[in-house]
């Protein structure tokens, strides 16, 4: 008999409620949870798809070994999967010290807190330095601009649109994304709130998106954020539309800024924005003169040339307004565990330190950046990179530079996968081992508890068996660790010491703990009204929102620098406004004429779900977004296959002209052009957008992916190819 289990989607940052039907283990379907308090019914087709991921017949679900080429493999046991690995790790790591070992975490586990928490134990236990993920191509600039500004990156600052007058909204989409290092799976009505009450949303973006189309769109040249907000702060500063009493209060380097932006009036930024002087005016009033305004920028404005400035830039605005930790403005948000601190403690939140051994690239977060690895495994000396563990990534496809890196992951020694597929990266490696699916785990949203916009939490167990012999990433990470005589994947020496004596410390105990003495815990049954992991799964299994308004703290527990100011002036920062000013328009207009952006659908998550059939239905196609009179000047009508070449590569794919994009832009959808153990991915075609990238943002190493200089020429015009490929008529 068919039951319904109370549950929650870790596709993406929304984390809405759902109820899964099940029956003897098998997960039939998913809906959304319409009494849920946090989403109260809000889904995606994403999340209900997700059924046909956790169902799929192409998953791993037993341990393979590869006895070929890439792609070969044959299936084999966990004992002789598990002993070969520790075997070949502990013998690298013998003979050519733990640096010679790397980590890489991609997307879909940094959503499981037990496999975020276990693959730090397990690098700590190997003792190396190299910890590799997905930030650099996400938001590894917005955590150097934390760092810098506020003196801390564990803690961050988010948009409290829900009581905003103004919202500046950057290089983000929410209508399709969702949101964005914050937490609302309500967030279309909560923006469209804003404009209910009197406020103003614009949204600068090269493309009119979903969500500009809703609220009042800024065309602006691709890559150019940077010099659009020092045109923001020029008004704002040259008006006087801002808070002296705050800025002398809480800042440093003021009146230098001051001089600066007196070069980048909006009449001196519009040629290289395209943003008219008015416009630019109209916006920075908007937001001075507004009761409470926010600026929020996401991936659109971290992965471009000037990605950590821009982000800086953005909190200027929100700095000199007074609009910081301020309610309407630009907060640190109540968390009802203390995961802040918790992630300075465990090295889960830094910047800066570790670096490449090689480049000399930042870590940021804990993650170092993907584009380093193929020079890190190809570069001989000490340190370089012989043997990895890569859990559910796909870096060949999601990362800058794939086509280098795939010659580089051959030349490993050791290369070992845990992953739901076998994809285009670890197609490469000598084991691939089944994981879990989030709905075949239990679960706590620990890692995200301070970015809700109603602030949240809940528990969930395991709705569904796991099939075959799919295990859990830690429990994986775990079994590795204690076969290499390490004791276990522990974050500290004491812990890994008692699990060699068999006292061993579980993802629950530690997720109860955390939770139990933060803010909204029961403190061990000291605070009757708190919660642990089984008074939510008994009383609670919906969860809790804590407050329907974000509780503020004071300022001044929100900034780590010295003497509580914000440098303004930091050297790092100063430096980047040198940049900018001698920065010329890179490869020549003449080569490379247009500039290219990515581009979220509505059906994809980055890489990993193309295999849904309700996702990647066999008529989609990947297809370039291209203005008129662009595809004019390149000979490409509507549905024709074009050629886009960049300085590093070129790929080929249909173009789709459209009036959503500005002249001298082109949108292209990533994590397409597939090759691995996934046929209905495979089977779409397309190909890889990040094959076009080449350059990385030295401040932060975020992967440039928008901004791309580019040309497009046409191919084949689709109508001639028909034309020809038609059969000859018969003659009468």
């Amino acid at each position: 008999m068919p039951e319904e289990k109370l549950t929650f989607c870790r596709i993406c940052e929304p984390l809405c409620g759902m109820i899964a039907t099940v029956e003897n283990g098998k997960l039939l379907g998913l809906r959304p949870d319409k009494q849920d308090p946090h989403s109260k019914g809000f889904h995606c087709t994403k999340g209900v798809a997700m059924e046909q991921i956790v169902n799929d017949p192409d998953r791993l679900t037993v341990p393979m070994r590869r006895v070929g080429g890439p792609g070969e493999f044959e299936p084999t046991t966990w004992e002789q999967a598990l002993t070969d690995i520790a075997g070949r790790l502990g013998r690298l790591r013998a003979e050519r010290g733990p640096s010679s070992l790397a980590i890489h975490e991609g997307n879909p586990p940094y959503f499981s807190y037990s496999a975020v928490f276990w693959a730090k134990g397990f690098q700590k236990a190997l003792g190396t330095p190299w910890f590799y993920g997905i930030n650099s191509e996400d938001g590894a600039s917005r955590v150097a601009a934390y760092k810098i500004l506020y003196g801390h990156c564990a803690h961050m600052a988010i948009p409290d649109i829900r009581r905003t007058e103004a919202l500046l909204m950057l290089g983000a989409n929410p209508w399709v994304s969702k949101g964005s290092f914050l937490h609302d799976p309500r967030i279309r009505e909560h923006l469209t709130g804003i404009t209910e009450r009197g406020g103003r949303v614009f949204v600068v973006d090269p493309r009119r998106t979903q969500t500009a189309k809703t609220f009042e769109h800024v065309a602006i040249n691709a890559g150019t954020d940077a010099w659009f907000l020092l045109s923001v702060l020029h008004v704002l500063i040259g008006e006087g539309l801002y808070d002296q009493a705050f800025v002398d209060r809480w800042t440093s380097g003021f009146d230098q800024w001051r001089t600066h932006v007196a070069a980048f009036s909006p009449e001196a930024t519009q040629p290289r924005t395209g943003v008219a002087p008015e416009t630019v005016r109209e916006v920075a009033r908007a937001i001075g003169r507004a009761r409470a305004a926010v600026v929020y920028g996401r991936t659109g404005t971290c992965t471009t040339r000037f990605g950590t400035f821009t982000n800086v830039l953005q909190d200027f605005v929100n700095i000199i307004t007074g609009n910081l930790q301020r309610p309407g403005g630009w907060v640190w948000a109540w968390s009802p565990v203390e995961i802040g601190p918790m992630s300075e403690t465990m090295k889960l939140a830094t910047y800066g330190s570790v670096r490449t051994r090689v480049d000399g690239l930042p870590d940021s977060f804990g993650f170092l950046p993907s584009s380093a690895l193929a020079t890190e495994i190809l570069t001989p000396g000490e340190g370089q990179i012989r043997g990895m563990v890569m859990i559910g990534s796909n870096c060949v496809v999601t990362g800058p530079s794939g086509e280098r890196l795939i010659k580089a992951l051959g030349t490993l020694d050791t290369f070992v996968a845990i992953d739901l597929y076998m994809n285009e990266t670890n197609k490469y490696a000598d084991y691939l081992l089944p994981a879990t699916t989030m709905y075949e785990r239990e679960d706590i949203p620990l890692q995200f508890a301070n970015r809700y916009v109603r602030p949240s939490i809940r528990v969930t167990e395991a709705v569904a068996d796991a099939p075959g012999q799919c295990r859990q990433e830690w429990e994986i990470l775990d079994d590795i660790a204690a076969r290499m005589g390490l004791g276990g994947a522990y974050s500290y020496g004491i812990q890994r010491q008692l699990a060699k004596i068999g006292i061993r410390l579980r993802p629950r105990q530690l997720a109860d703990l955390i939770l139990r003495t933060g803010k909204g815990g029961d403190w061990f049954g000291l605070r009757r009204r708190g919660w642990s992991w089984r008074k939510l799964a008994e009383r609670a299994p919906r969860g809790v929102v804590f407050h329907e308004y974000l509780p503020l703290a004071p300022l001044r527990k929100m900034i780590k620098t010295e003497g509580k100011k914000i440098p303004m002036t930091d050297p790092r920062i100063l430096d980047e406004l040198e940049r900018l000013r001698s920065e010329n328009a890179g490869p020549s207009v003449e080569e490379f004429p247009l500039r290219m952006i990515g581009l979220r659908e509505m059906n994809s998550h980055n890489s990993w779900m193309h295999n849904s059939r309700r996702l990647m239905p066999d008529r989609r196609h990947q297809a370039f977004l291209i203005n008129p009179v662009d595809a004019a000047r390149a000979g490409l009508a509507d549905g024709d296959d074009a050629r886009i070449t960049s300085r590093a590569s070129s790929i080929q794919l249909v173009a789709a002209v459209s009036d959503e994009m500005i002249p001298g832009t082109i949108a292209v959808p990533h994590g397409w052009g597939h090759n691995g153990g996934w046929r209905r991915a495979n089977a779409a075609g397309g190909a890889t957008s990040n094959f076009l990238a080449d350059e990385v943002e030295a401040l932060s190493a975020s992967t440039v992916l928008n901004g791309i200089p580019v040309r497009v020429t046409a191919v084949v015009a689709r109508h001639d190819r028909l034309e020809r490929e038609a059969p000859a008529t018969a003659p009468a």
